[in-house]
């Protein structure tokens, strides 16, 4: 007679069935909450991840290239950086830690997020988290204080629920995520109305970017948004249900965009001051602005260890030792950018090591979307990529837990959805 393999583990499959059933509920708030909270949740993913692999045998997700590549730049910062670092023992720490990235990115997209149930409970949580944090803010905007208390950054910057004038910059890393929604959590609605709702959703975002006053935030939402709308376009066209008229409210829909925009920054000129037309007075003067001297000194680091770097996480010692800010007036923390603080501390060669793996990460979500013709999934997947690892991004490292759990819950998020049919 033969036993039965679920009489002998019970325990842990009931852990995995729990962890399955109740982490896509948690995992939005979790996330979005704070970095102590969101490392935690990462490195319980990770820890749970493994355990099922080793349980069931399943190591397929190893193979995949975007894995590999992974692995091959973190044996570079093991193997090679470390030993060359200015600090070795914190290199190969922080070398060893940023595998949880992948892991986490692997786990979301192989096990936790790819099953449709799963999916569609995480972007319930999602939207209603997301809904909570622009209402907290558009009451801090409006009374000069969130539900909390909390008062404004200043007169143009938000904190949100948050500490730090950040709500926009950290719902532009989930917001297309969760405009995924219309397409998941709507399957019977019309195509016309689920477009409407990503619409609508474009729409809210841009006024919520726009009243946080976070420039880099604005910037990026409206350039995935452009992504966004031509992916709606291109997805119609290639279909066969009246193009014209889906043309025509897509054009209604990029000119409603600018007039509200418009009527937005007449009503609130100190937030258009700050959010638009300072853009483009930093960008006439960037040499001399705070960006520029910070680029600066991140590429003046690099120059001095050009090929293989100063060693990972070391930029702030790298900067303080080089007395590449004194000079300023201006505090080394980190690059402003995360490929030049690649290349101060990995140089050349991990940055050319993290763009192959970022190649492949974007290769293994959009191909099989591109090959049958989802273009507004693969749209949004692209965007969903893109606010986070887009070359001229500025802001905190993505080496930061808290920002590098949302960037690759968004790795993890577009994995999951390659396969998706909506």
């Amino acid at each position: 007679m033969s036993i039965s393999p679920t009489l002998l583990t019970p325990a842990p499959v009931n852990v995995l069935t729990w962890a399955e059933r109740i982490l896509p509920w948690l995992l939005p708030v979790l996330l979005l909450s704070s970095r102590t909270l969101a490392d935690i949740s990462v490195v319980m993913v990770c820890l749970l991840f493994l355990y099922r692999a080793y349980r069931l045998q399943d190591w397929q997700w190893a193979s995949q290239p975007w894995f590999r590549l992974a692995l091959v730049f973190a044996g570079y910062v093991l193997l090679i950086n470390a030993p060359l670092s200015i600090a070795p023992q914190a290199s190969m720490l922080y070398g060893l830690t940023f595998l949880r990235w992948p892991l986490f990115a692997a786990a979301l997209g192989y096990w936790l997020l790819a099953d449709h149930t799963r999916q569609r409970n995480f972007l319930w949580v999602l939207l209603a988290a997301c809904t909570l944090i622009v209402v907290d803010s558009a009451m801090q905007y409006l009374l000069g204080h969130d539900v909390f208390g909390r008062p404004m950054f200043t007169e143009n910057r938000l904190t949100g629920p948050y500490n730090s004038p950040i709500p926009g910059i950290t719902l532009l890393r989930v917001w297309f995520i969760a405009m995924f929604a219309p397409l998941l959590l709507l399957p019977a609605v019309p195509a016309s109305r689920r477009q409407a709702f990503i619409m609508l959703m474009l729409a809210i975002g841009m006024l919520f970017m726009f009243i946080t006053g976070e420039r880099m935030a604005f910037m990026l939402f409206i350039a995935a948004s452009m992504v966004t709308l031509c992916g709606l376009w291109l997805n119609k066209r290639s279909g066969s249900a009246e193009p014209r008229s889906h043309h025509s409210r897509l054009w209604l829909a990029l000119i409603g965009f600018v007039l509200l925009l418009g009527l937005v920054m007449l009503l609130a000129p100190a937030n258009a001051e700050r959010s638009v037309f300072s853009i483009f007075e930093k960008l006439g003067h960037f040499a001399d602005s705070d960006y520029g001297k910070v680029f600066r000194a991140a590429y003046a680091a690099w120059q001095e260890a050009p090929l293989f770097g100063h060693g990972f996480h070391a930029y702030r010692q790298v900067c303080e030792q080089m007395g590449l800010l004194a000079t300023l007036g201006m505090t080394c923390t980190h690059a402003h950018n995360l490929y030049l603080q690649l290349a101060a501390e990995t140089g050349v060669t991990g940055v050319l090591l993290f763009a192959c793996m970022l190649g492949a990460i974007y290769w293994a979500a959009l191909a099989p979307l591109m090959r049958h013709k989802h273009w507004l999934l693969a749209a949004l997947s692209f965007s969903v990529l893109s606010v986070c690892f887009w070359p001229l991004i500025g802001g905190i490292s993505l080496l930061n837990n808290w920002v590098a759990a949302l960037a690759w819950l968004g790795v993890g998020w577009v994995l999951a959805m390659r396969n998706t049919r909506c």
